[in-house]
C-alpha cells in the first residue's frame, strides 16, 4: 500500500513539475510572439501560425468553438444583401441614393449580385470596399451598400439574429459590434477572430 501511494505522490509531483515547465514555455512564447507582432502589423495569421499559436491557459479550442464562428462574415454579409435587395430598406436606399447618380433598380441589381457572390470576408470585403478602377456607378452601389450595411446592423440585426435559422445566437451578437466597426471601415477588414 505504502509504494502505491508513494507511486501516485511521485506521479503528481512529475505532473505538476511538467505543467509549469509548459506554462514558462508558454510565456516566454507569448513574449516573443508579442515582440514579432510588433514588428510585422499583419493581423492575419498564415494557417500554419495558426496552429502553433499558444493559447492562455483555460482557453480549450474544441471544434464546437469553431463551428459557432465560422460563417458569421458571410451570413452577415447575405442577410444585409437580401436586406438591401428587399422593399423594407426602399426608405433608407431612396435617401442614400439622392447624393449618388445611380437609380434605385442600379443599386438592387448589384445587391441582389452580392447576395449570390458574398461567400466569406474576403468577398464581403470586396463588396464594400472602393477600388481605384471601378468604375462611378460601381463605386456609387459600393458606398450605398456600406451605408446600407451600417442600417441593418445598427436597426435589424438583432431582429435577424433572433428570427434566423442561427444555433449560436449570443455569438452573432457579440460580433456584432465588430462587424459594424468593419463595414465602416472595409481596407481593415481582413480577419473576424482576434
Amino acid at each position: 500500500m505504502r509504494f502505491l501511494k508513494n507511486k501516485i505522490r511521485m506521479a503528481r509531483q512529475f505532473q505538476k513539475e511538467k505543467d509549469l515547465k509548459i506554462k514558462s514555455e508558454s510565456i516566454k512564447s507569448e513574449s516573443e510572439h508579442k515582440d514579432k507582432d510588433s514588428l510585422f502589423s499583419s493581423p492575419v495569421h498564415s494557417p500554419s501560425e495558426r496552429k502553433r499559436r499558444i493559447l492562455p491557459p483555460g482557453v480549450v479550442i474544441t471544434p464546437e468553438r469553431i463551428r459557432c464562428t465560422k460563417n458569421i462574415a458571410k451570413n452577415y454579409g447575405s442577410a444585409i444583401a437580401t436586406f438591401a435587395a428587399s422593399d423594407m430598406s426602399k426608405p433608407y436606399i431612396e435617401d442614400f441614393l439622392r447624393h449618388e447618380p445611380i437609380s434605385f433598380d442600379q443599386f438592387t441589381d448589384y445587391a441582389r449580385l452580392c447576395k449570390k457572390k458574398i461567400t466569406g470576408i474576403d468577398t464581403f470585403r470586396c463588396a464594400l470596399l472602393v477600388k481605384k478602377q471601378d468604375s462611378s456607378e460601381l463605386a456609387a452601389c459600393k458606398r450605398v451598400f456600406q451605408q446600407i450595411a451600417e442600417v441593418f446592423i445598427k436597426y435589424f440585426s438583432v431582429n435577424w439574429i433572433f428570427t434566423a435559422k442561427i444555433l449560436h445566437k449570443l455569438v452573432y451578437l457579440k460580433y456584432r459590434g465588430k462587424m459594424l466597426r468593419r463595414v465602416q471601415n472595409p481596407e481593415l477588414f481582413t480577419y473576424l477572430k482576434g
